[in-house]
């Protein structure tokens, strides 16, 4: 072991990138390309179940999506529905012979470890009752947190003026309908108020709505103070876009993990984000930033497949009524926005540190290649 441990990353998520670039000590990383696909078994997820052999690492570290190799691997994800979303040649599968193929391919003695990203994304391992009881599975399931970069202390600011909002990702799913909704009412008060939307036209409007994609297609593009950016490189919401923000909206309907909101966090932007799944374990409400409480809605009965078709009036406007207040809060108190962003930026440096993952994954590495 002394030229390291060698770990292989599967290239399939921005994640991978972070990673690759803040190893554990002994711990050298590089981003595998996998091999040619026959096409049987498809999935929206990128290299979903392509093959790796590589005999050139000690350990491959998959992000997200399963794979096939004969090689010791780990699989790190975000929740079990992601690593079962496949069909095969584009026809549907049945849920139980997905779980079924899975849960046989993790059993396997070559994948060491399952990563969960969240206590939330371990918990939907209890969607499935056979899954939840088996402890040959259980034995390899654990928590361990994504992290997020240390951002400079000088590009930590806090604007008592002119205050920037930002919105970014998949339009209607995240809840983009609520912010463009809630930044309408508030810039008639606020009139120097601004929002930049990261959002392409293409890809981040999706509904099979056609009527409410081009009513907000119209407000975006017609109502003042929005500023549309299309999706820019992460790079540049890092070092261009996240220092210039004041504010970080994620009233999401549906996420799996939301990391962007770490991102905001790290650069000690306070964020209003709803309190679905993995986010109040970023967030603690009124300590590190604002959070709705939609638990009265079953979001997941009214956005089945994280596809936003039609928006419930009582679900909508409890949303936007909660975004507009919290919104209206935080621009007439400076002082709110920097006792939020500060909190937020320390968790961010502790709990989502890289200090903190690399330690417990240099455990995991060492005892996956016992």
């Amino acid at each position: 072991m002394n030229r390291g441990i060698r770990v292989g990353l599967t290239a399939t998520h921005g994640m991978a990138q972070e990673v690759s670039q803040n190893p554990p000590p002994g711990v050298q990383y590089s981003l595998l390309t996998p091999l040619p696909s026959s096409g049987l078994i498809r999935s929206p997820i990128k290299c979903y179940m392509r093959r790796y052999d590589e005999k050139e690492q000690d350990l491959i570290e998959v992000v997200i999506s399963p794979v096939k190799t004969k090689s010791r691997w780990i699989l790190s994800c975000e929740n079990f529905q992601a690593v079962t979303a496949f069909s095969l040649l584009g026809c549907p599968v049945p849920r139980f012979m997905r779980v079924a193929y899975i849960k046989r391919l993790l059993l396997k003695e070559n994948c060491r470890k399952v990563i969960f990203w969240s206590k939330a994304g371990r918990n939907t391992l209890h969607s499935y009752a056979h899954l939840a009881a088996d402890d040959r599975l259980l034995s390899k399931v654990t928590v361990v947190y994504p992290a997020i970069r240390k951002v400079p202390d000088d590009l930590i600011r806090f604007n008592d003026r002119d205050v920037s909002l930002l919105f970014s990702g998949d339009f209607f799913r995240k809840g983009g309908v609520n912010v463009i909704d809630a930044f309408e009412r508030a810039r008639r008060i606020y009139p120097s108020l601004t929002l930049t939307l990261c959002c392409d036209e293409k890809i981040d409007f999706n509904t099979p709505n056609m009527a409410l994609r081009a009513e907000y297609l119209n407000k975006v593009n017609s109502t003042e103070g929005v500023i549309m950016r299309s999706r820019v490189p992460r790079d540049e919401i890092i070092q261009e876009i996240l220092p210039r923000t004041d504010i970080y909206l994620l009233p999401t309907y549906a996420e799996s993990f939301g990391i962007s909101v770490l991102e905001a966090m790290a650069f000690g932007i306070p964020v209003i984000a709803t309190n679905y799944f993995a986010i109040p374990e970023m967030l603690e409400h009124d300590v590190s930033g604002l959070l709705i409480d939609t638990s009265r809605f079953n979001t997941g009965r009214l956005f089945r497949g994280y596809v936003v078709d039609d928006i419930p009036r009582d679900f909508r406007e409890y949303l936007t009524d909660h975004l507009f207040t919290y919104l209206c809060r935080l621009i007439e108190s400076p002082a709110l926005r920097q006792r939020l962003g500060m909190a937020g930026l320390q968790v961010a440096r502790t709990k989502f540190s890289f200090e903190s993952r690399n330690e417990r994954m240099r455990e995991i590495y060492c005892e996956a290649l016992q």
